[in-house]
């Protein structure tokens, strides 16, 4: 775990301005890093509940922000497949209750030796690291630790710009309009010039699709004996994943499990799904074990319908060397009330 004096130091300054009582999370702001690369923030907290910082380094990881506001229907799964690919580092602000022990320690050494008073609400700072397919996890990166430093600053420098000047004055819109899939929204950027800051203007990036991993299956061997076997009716597939993080041995970022789910289009009949602890890493495990799976129970699907993009990714080559039709649908309702079902049982133990 990284976590600096100096860090703490921005935290507090920023956590000082209180910037949640003037700005929304439609108020994004572009910061120039030293090293030329921009990031972009979004700070949260104005309906008084979970305030942050939110960063999100570059183009790639500014669609995150956007997906949150262009794919969510509030539901319990659209969060789920939301927060999956989440590619952001927080700087949450919380009460001490919800604090790791070893962070609460170090922020109580920091505070006691700097004269800090840690506010009793929203007052303790967790920084966090987000990456597509783990669970949430301290910074450990020195990069991402110079990220979140240089973010809060120039966080802290706006917030007091805005105090001063006015809100309309330091670029933002009138509106608070969100900015949109297409890009284009003009925003304050804040570039740092030695130990100042000017604010200058830059234009939102457009979302950019996500990319999904497409494996080739390579054991021909196992391959040929399904295609070998009599077909059956269509069945209905997806990998979900659970947010119930996975340490691995080397104390990294953990996984979040996958679940390949399956069951009979006919009539929702559900086959033996199947775990992946490290995807999209070793998807040829995956790959391997539905094989397996298939050839024992001697199950060849005659069709494969899937509705994400994800699965479909996944299975594509599978499906073409074990002479399975691969199917895209607009949606599979009965497969989502199954998937829904499942995700449920497995991270609370009920419905």
């Amino acid at each position: 775990m990284i976590l600096t004096d100096s860090m703490l130091d921005a935290a507090f300054r920023f956590r000082e301005t209180e910037a949640w009582k003037t700005l929304d999370d439609s108020n994004v702001f572009a910061v120039r890093l030293s090293d030329g690369q921009t990031i972009y923030c979004s700070i949260m907290g104005y309906g008084g509940e979970h305030h942050s910082l939110g960063i999100y380094i570059g183009d790639k990881g500014f669609s995150t922000y956007l997906r949150i506001f262009m794919d969510n229907d509030g539901s319990f799964m659209s969060n789920m497949h939301l927060a999956t690919l989440f590619d952001c580092i927080n700087c949450d602000y919380m009460q001490a209750k919800d604090i790791d022990e070893d962070v609460k320690k170090a922020i109580r050494k920091y505070a006691d030796s700097h004269g800090v008073k840690i506010p009793r609400k929203h007052g303790w700072v967790d920084f966090t690291r987000h990456k597509p397919y783990r669970g949430q996890w301290c910074i450990t990166d020195k990069n991402d630790a110079m990220i979140a430093e240089e973010a809060l600053r120039a966080a802290t420098f706006l917030a007091n710009e805005i105090a001063k000047k006015g809100y309309e004055e330091v670029g933002f819109d009138a509106y608070h309009d969100y900015p949109t899939p297409k890009g284009g929204k003009k925003i304050p950027l804040i570039v740092q010039d030695d130990d100042s800051y000017t604010i200058q203007s830059t234009l939102t990036p457009a979302l950019i699709e996500t990319e999904y991993v497409a494996p080739v299956f390579n054991n021909d061997i196992l391959a040929k004996k399904l295609a070998s076997i009599d077909k059956m009716e269509p069945i209905v597939c997806r990998l979900e994943h659970l947010h119930t993080p996975i340490m691995p041995e080397d104390d990294e970022q953990p996984h979040l499990p996958g679940m390949l789910i399956m069951a009979t289009e006919s009539d929702g009949r559900m086959l033996l799904p199947l775990a992946s602890i490290d995807y999209p890493e070793n998807t040829q495990a995956l790959l391997t074990q539905l094989a397996n799976n298939f050839c024992q129970f001697e199950i060849h699907p005659e069709e494969i319908k899937v509705s994400d993009n994800l699965t479909f990714a996944l299975i594509s080559d599978f499906c073409k060397k074990c002479d399975i039709k691969l199917t895209k649908a607009d949606s599979l309702p009965d497969l989502d009330d199954i998937c829904t079902y499942m995700v449920n049982d497995m991270m609370f133990g009920n419905f």
